[in-house]
């Protein structure tokens, strides 16, 4: 496979979830089909395909547990090294290790009080824990001021060329730096390339100062 960065835009209503579900399978296309390395998708074995894809999405649920068992999630044998690598890689590590107790902070909904940006990187942390072939950020950074979605961002960068990421957003934000943008409008692909070619191109421009201005 070739790990890239993808960034998949377009206006409210445009089909971005509905890709979403269909890379999951939580249904099938009616036509055509999706292929995963030139393997139908619906040939995959669905748990090991799903084991496979980490989502990311903009409402992040938190238990009420320590900052270690709410990054691993499930998995209490992994171990306390590795747990932190994951929150070092998704910028979470400096201010987890500013909390009272560290990684032994309880949180949740009678722990310490996250913001935003710092339960986006909670997320990203459980995700990159889980060494995912494919990596989908669902309208994750729609909700955060700049500077957390600059570190989210700056996360994304790390793990370019260790997994695909799927970027789902509607803003512009800072994407010059994907592999390749897809513009979707009323469920189709109006447009896809680089930062460069779409922007060279008057349609997909004006696409791009649209959504700009939303």
């Amino acid at each position: 496979a070739v790990e890239m960065v993808i960034w998949v835009t377009g206006l409210s209503g445009s089909g971005k979830t509905t890709i979403i579900d269909l890379i999951l399978r939580l249904y099938d296309p009616v036509q055509g089909s999706i292929s995963v390395d030139g393997i139908d998708l619906r040939e995959l074995d669905l748990d090991s395909w799903r084991q496979a894809v980490s989502v990311v999405s903009q409402d992040v649920f938190l238990f009420n547990d320590t900052v270690a068992n709410n990054i691993a999630l499930g998995h209490p044998e992994i171990s306390r090294d590795s747990i932190m690598d994951a929150a070092v890689q998704a910028y979470a590590h400096d201010f987890i290790k500013d909390l009272p107790q560290g990684y032994e902070t309880l949180i949740g909904d009678r722990g310490w009080n996250l913001s935003g940006g710092q339960r986006q990187r909670f997320a990203l942390a459980r995700a990159i824990l889980r060494k995912p072939q494919v990596l989908i950020l669902d309208e994750a950074t729609s909700a955060l001021d700049l500077e957390s979605e600059k570190l989210v961002h700056q996360c994304i960068d790390r793990l370019r060329g260790t997994c695909t990421v799927i970027i789902v957003a509607h803003r512009l934000s800072t994407i010059q730096n994907a592999d390749k943008i897809v513009v979707l409008e009323d469920g189709r692909i109006i447009a896809e390339g680089d930062w460069n070619s779409l922007t060279a191109e008057s349609g997909a421009l004006s696409t791009f100062h649209q959504l700009q201005a939303t």
